[in-house]
């Protein structure tokens, strides 16, 4: 198999969410017709994990986030910094070939990234299922009770504590999650009514977001980005291993991006 059937599979799995014209999902690295020999799966295509790709033998590393530190990889002011030459040279001198599976796994059913982080958190039969979002019942579990659940699963992740805002003793009845940084917490009351959202460090402002949801005393969870997809991009290694069985496919993991440091 060559890489380029690997993204005419993707764009064969598209239900239609897919902007063609428009989509980060193409090639960010190598020549779509070499030949795969493994594939290594990473939420990130970090330098660490681009090497960890090359010890298992993989030349097609299948990322779910930029490669270049921007959304269509392709702001050439990071050629400034030493560690992102670093990177290019990496991925040259190993003939790697990078392709990002972003838009297809963001609105994917039940593989994709907001089913596979429903149910990494335990929520199921969702009362709203629209493209990015979904929306679940609270059954009147407090706020708190509610953070400290996300947290006992997210723990496994390398984020064993979660943030809360808003009051933590309220009884909870709807409950809206997003995916990555499409978590609109506006968009969450607007379109939904929750009484608690469940957000993540990149789509989720505080001093904007933050500051109307304690007003308006609607809690809200915050997660790290990646700690929301990682569940969803295992899913898609296991995909891609079951599909093509005859070719080694790894998933790469990972985790939370920071630690947190007590004084």
């Amino acid at each position: 198999m060559r890489a380029q059937e690997l993204l005419d599979y993707f764009r064969s799995l598209d239900g239609g969410w897919v902007y063609r014209e428009h989509t980060v999902d193409t090639f960010k690295a190598g020549d779509p017709a070499t030949e795969v020999r493994g594939i290594a799966v990473g939420w990130m295509s970090y330098t660490w994990a681009l090497r960890r790709a090359v010890e298992l033998g993989c030349n097609v590393f299948v990322t779910h986030e930029p490669t270049y530190y921007s959304h269509r990889d392709n702001d050439e002011s990071v050629w400034n910094y030493a560690g992102a030459r670093s990177k290019r040279d990496f991925i040259e001198a190993n003939q790697l070939v990078i392709l990002r599976c972003h838009d297809l796994w963001d609105q994917f059913p039940h593989l994709g990234i907001p089913d596979a982080w429903a149910e990494f958190l335990g929520f199921s039969h969702p009362r709203v299922s629209e493209g990015y979002y979904r929306v679940f019942d609270g059954n009147g579990e407090t706020a708190h009770s509610l953070a400290q659940r996300v947290a006992s699963r997210t723990a496994a992740l390398g984020q064993a504590s979660v943030q809360l805002l808003g009051p933590a003793n309220k009884p909870i009845h709807r409950v809206a999650l997003g995916t990555g940084a499409l978590t609109p917490f506006r968009h969450f009351l607007d379109a939904y009514q929750c009484d608690l959202a469940i957000c993540t460090d990149d789509g989720f402002t505080y001093w904007r977001d933050g500051a109307l949801a304690i007003d308006l005393e609607i809690p809200v969870i915050v997660v790290n980005h990646a700690v929301s997809e990682i569940y969803g991009i295992q899913k898609l290694a296991d995909h891609l291993a079951e599909k093509f069985s005859t070719i080694p496919v790894h998933h790469i993991p990972q985790t939370c991006m920071y630690q947190l440091v007590s004084a």
